[in-house]
């Protein structure tokens, strides 16, 4: 992947985190429920935020993120795909929760994966993969109280805007086998 495009989507990453934040805290201070306009809308745009995400970790640190973090950033990107399309459902008639479940339950396993993918490979410092993994797991306390899906957007602006800063010092995004960001 070429530098320029991981920078553009971890932007849209950090960009789809923020909107994330948004909508959750919306929810949360106003007490409404997840069904109006701009809160789904705002859902399918920080959902395919975090895909984008998903896709510049994939590309970026593939080969060197290995198993779990190369499967999660797949099952990721497709479960955040099959939210954004279960909420496009739910604007336009009002039904999709089954699509919007499968979604979640992909998007909350992908995003576990590539949390221990990052601490794993120490890519990236660890704590970042942390954040993604305290923030999933707040994310299913979202029924409960919105307010718990503000900690996975807040990962996803630390890591969009990690993967946008990143500038490896040859030049290269360095091999499977080594030049691990930070460590090196």
């Amino acid at each position: 992947m070429a530098k320029l495009r991981c920078q553009r989507a971890g932007a849209v990453a950090a960009v789809g985190g923020i909107v994330w934040i948004g909508w959750a805290a919306a929810l949360s201070a106003t007490g409404q429920t997840a069904t109006s306009l701009p809160i789904i809308a705002g859902t399918i745009v920080s959902a395919l935020g975090v895909v984008a995400g998903h896709y510049a970790i994939e590309d970026f640190y593939g080969a060197r993120m290995k198993r779990p973090g190369t499967v999660g950033a797949w099952a990721g990107g497709l479960g955040g795909l099959v939210f954004a399309a279960g909420q496009l459902v739910r604007l336009l008639s009002g039904g999709g929760e089954a699509i919007i479940a499968v979604g979640v339950l992909v998007l909350v396993s992908g995003s576990l994966l590539v949390a221990v993918g990052l601490v794993r490979t120490r890519i990236q410092p660890p704590w970042l993969g942390v954040v993604l993994g305290l923030g999933t797991i707040a994310f299913l306390g979202f029924e409960v109280q919105p307010a718990t899906a503000t900690a996975y957007g807040l990962a996803w602006v630390a890591l969009g805007q990690d993967l946008y800063r990143f500038d490896p010092p040859d030049g290269r995004f360095g091999d499977a086998d080594g030049d691990y960001g930070w460590l090196g």
